[in-house]
């Protein structure tokens, strides 16, 4: 940009339109929300291609406080697993807590029997079941997506 005019220059330009056409995109992503919306739609169409002869098989996953229970959460989860034609094969659970994805043993497990093919994806509530922080929420995309396995959730990320 020029500090005089305040508008960018032809060369700068020039470069946005190359790194453009070469698939690199040079703005941040400005709305967060509705792009991991949209990656882990993608993944789960991915997912979705691959022919199955048997009815999929979806871990219900809930998060609940300390001594509570995830009644309401997981009878969300099954349902939300029942209508779209799928078998829960698994419920888990974790205590709620700051802890990174792996390191609570419920969805270490979920990702341990997706991983092995006992499971063709998770279901949770929403995307805070998986984890609040958006480099970890990607980074969980990114593994079930490299799969590829669904992640179904009740509560969809927010899109602003």
């Amino acid at each position: 940009m020029s500090p005089s005019t305040g508008q960018t220059s032809w060369m700068g330009q020039d470069n946005e339109v190359e790194a453009w056409m070469r698939g690199r995109t040079m703005r941040p992503v400005t709305n967060r929300g509705l792009y991991l919306r949209r990656k882990r739609e993608q993944n789960n169409a991915v997912a979705l291609e691959t022919p199955v002869k048997r009815k999929r098989r979806i871990i219900a996953y809930a998060l609940t406080e300390a001594g509570g229970q995830v009644n309401h959460t997981m009878a969300a989860v099954r349902h939300l697993i029942a209508e779209q034609g799928y078998d829960v094969v698994h419920e888990l659970t974790d205590v709620h807590a700051p802890h990174t994805p792996l390191r609570r043993p419920g969805w270490a497990e979920a990702r341990r029997l997706v991983g092995t093919g006992f499971a063709d994806g998770i279901a949770a509530l929403n995307r805070e079941a998986v984890s609040l922080r958006d480099d970890e929420y990607e980074e969980e995309l990114r593994w079930l997506g490299d799969r590829p396995a669904l992640l179904l959730l009740v509560i969809h990320e927010a899109a602003a």
